[in-house]
């Protein structure tokens, strides 16, 4: 079982704040570096050294889930998978598929040895790469976050690693034809021997009839036999991202393999990097693999091991075997890495102290992540040099000076600027109750309610959150009740003040003597800051925001604008300027700190990123 849904639904556990094997990686590199990673969510550049390995990848998985039996070698008929509206395969659907519809070739253009077998498998390379390598570009161009140019990849350097990976597998085919085919060959051929996870294949889940290269019983098996056989699991080409991932049984850790062999009845995990080995990410990739050891291993309740980890460094076409950990190591796997998540993931708050920068020494690597001859950094900054955060960490020599103002001159005007970390998005309010509606409790736990909360002069709308998950309710709210709102999300709607509630807020009856009045609640806000990433651009396609992140000297915040209120200035953006949003919203998304633009905000471009120091 490669893929296991999570069901937050019983378990509980917020489906965006899960562990994963890169946090892990991230965390044990330097705490400081997780917190601006996920909790501000400061995301690095995205270079393009990215697209080469997603080119690379997809196009191994589209060569894999093709049969030398039903294409030829330039057969330009490919298949496509069915989908879901969200993006997933439809396993359980019998319509879609195309390996039942296509006729098997002529037999005498089957391959018969592992020269032939790699002659057709390199054909199909050819076939797909340009689409495979086009459409990467394509995503990666559509990031406004990237940085350099597609230029600069070499497309002759992403097909040799291509073919590096075939020839990986082709080991894998010749060692399960070596091994006739390993426990399940007689199964396999007469139709009653397919996963609960089937490989990519182009059949559907269930599917019982005999391949059209079965053999008769107890014949020694063929090249292709073995094709269909060996070939591993691997996220469909046609699936959408991390639509595939595998959840651990509590739901609080989740990763995605890459490819998983299983055709000799024991399971080997491999990771596929195309790069040539070197530097510290090696050191990662070693934990990564260590820890879906973990993750097979605890979603098969604890009684199917891995028999071997490998990482396939597709730049010199090697192997890097990964020691397996020990059943002890797992069990206490899972004991740390759920202490870890309770205090990433599952605290009531969360303070940057509690995240030290205190980076660990910087690995080196040769060719094929074999530990370099000098195998740390004796500098125990080494990780700070380098680090993309080293602009807006203390712990760097790195000097970057970050906007500070507290006033700005702009349209005959002095507008106050607030420092990113005053910008207070929950408030607590005290008033009456009037025009109650509910509250109805529903079906996951939830409190349903709206009303008018009133303090003097003062009136605003209350209501649940469009997203839900307010809780925390006193039963003896009521019409004309003082009622105290503990952790409210303050807006502006129509020139009304609107106060939604989420499972943060807390509604309780005030006590005679408490006092917060709804007029001291701020919903506008200035800053000044430098543009970190932009996250976000209209591009036609679906993306109708414009969503950047701004650093000052206090902190972050994430700005959006949607539809009419992306600013003209927008197109002509990019990370690094520093800019100034006058009269925006305050709000929240995801527990971070938000800036909206609507009617009335202002962009204004103070400073190029060509004239300031680069982060």
């Amino acid at each position: 079982m490669p893929v296991r849904r999570a069901n937050p639904e019983v378990t509980g556990v917020d489906p965006y704040r899960r562990l994963s094997a890169s946090q892990v990686i991230t965390w044990n590199n330097c705490p400081r570096l997780w917190y601006y990673s996920y909790i501000p969510k400061l995301k690095s550049p995205l270079p393009p050294q990215i697209l080469r390995g997603n080119a690379v990848e997809d196009c191994i998985s589209r060569v894999l889930r093709e049969s030398p039996v039903l294409i030829s070698p330039s057969d330009d008929n490919l298949l496509v998978s069915p989908v879901n509206e969200d993006g997933s395969i439809s396993y359980d659907s019998e319509t879609g598929w195309r390996s039942p519809e296509l006729k098997a070739r002529n037999k005498d253009s089957w391959p018969v040895n592992r020269e032939e077998l790699e002659e057709w498998a390199l054909s199909r390379v050819k076939v797909h790469f340009d689409y495979c390598w086009q459409n990467a570009i394509s995503d990666w161009e559509s990031s406004p976050n990237r940085v350099g140019k597609s230029e600069d990849i070499d497309p002759q350097e992403g097909m040799q690693m291509i073919e590096a990976g075939i020839r990986l597998h082709l080991d894998q085919v010749e060692l399960c034809l070596n091994q006739n085919g390993g426990p399940n060959l007689e199964g396999w051929r007469i139709g009653r021997y397919r996963p609960e996870w089937p490989s990519p294949d182009g059949f559907p889940k269930n599917w019982i009839s005999p391949h059209p290269c079965a053999q008769i019983s107890n014949s020694p098996i063929s090249w292709v036999e073995a094709w269909e056989i060996s070939r591993p699991w691997f996220v469909d080409p046609d699936a959408s991202n991390f639509s595939e991932t595998t959840c651990h049984p509590d739901d609080w850790f989740q990763g995605e393999y890459d490819l998983v062999y299983r055709w000799n009845g024991r399971i080997r995990i491999v990771d596929l990097k195309a790069s040539i080995g070197k530097g510290d990410r090696s050191g990662g990739y070693i934990e990564q693999l260590r820890l879906y050891s973990w993750l097979w291993w605890e979603t098969h309740s604890r009684n199917n091991e891995v028999e071997a980890l490998e990482i396939w460094y597709l730049g010199p076409g090697t192997i890097k075997q990964v020691p397996l950990p020990s059943v002890e190591e797992m069990s206490q796997f899972n004991i740390d890495l759920e202490n870890l998540y309770q205090n990433l993931h599952n605290k009531d708050s969360i303070d940057i102290s509690d995240f030290p920068p205190n980076p660990s020494p910087l690995r080196y690597f040769d060719v094929g992540g074999i530990p370099s001859e000098v195998a740390v950094d004796p500098d125990p900054k080494a990780r700070c040099n380098r680090c993309d955060l080293r602009g807006i960490c203390e712990n760097s020599n790195y000097e970057l000076i970050l906007p500070s103002e507290k006033r700005l001159e702009r349209f005959s005007h002095a507008w106050p600027i607030t420092p990113m970390s005053k910008i207070k998005t929950r408030h607590t309010v005290i008033g009456e109750v009037r025009e109650l509606n509910g509250p109805t409790l529903k079906s996951d736990g939830s409190v349903e309610l709206t009303f008018r909360l009133v303090d003097g002069y003062e009136r605003a709308k209350v209501r649940t959150h469009r997203q839900g998950g307010l809780k925390n309710v006193s039963r003896s709210i009521q019409n004309d009740v003082r009622i105290k709102i503990e952790k409210a999300l303050p807006s502006i709607w129509r020139s009304e003040l609107v106060i939604d509630l989420d499972s943060e807020s807390r509604i309780s009856i005030a006590e005679d003597e408490e006092i917060s009045e709804m007029i001291d609640i701020e919903t506008r806000v200035n800053v000044v800051g430098r543009i970190w990433s932009i996250n976000a651009f209209p591009n036609g396609k679906g993306i109708s925001r414009w969503s950047i992140t701004l650093v000052d000297s206090s902190g972050s915040v994430g700005v959006v604008a949607f539809k009419q209120f992306i600013p003209v200035v927008a197109a002509g953006l990019s990370r690094g300027d520093e800019i100034a949003i006058l009269n925006g919203e305050i709000g929240e998304f995801a527990g971070q700190k938000q800036v909206r633009l609507g009617p009335g905000a202002r962009v204004v471009l103070l400073k190029s990123s060509e004239d300031l120091r680069p982060f």
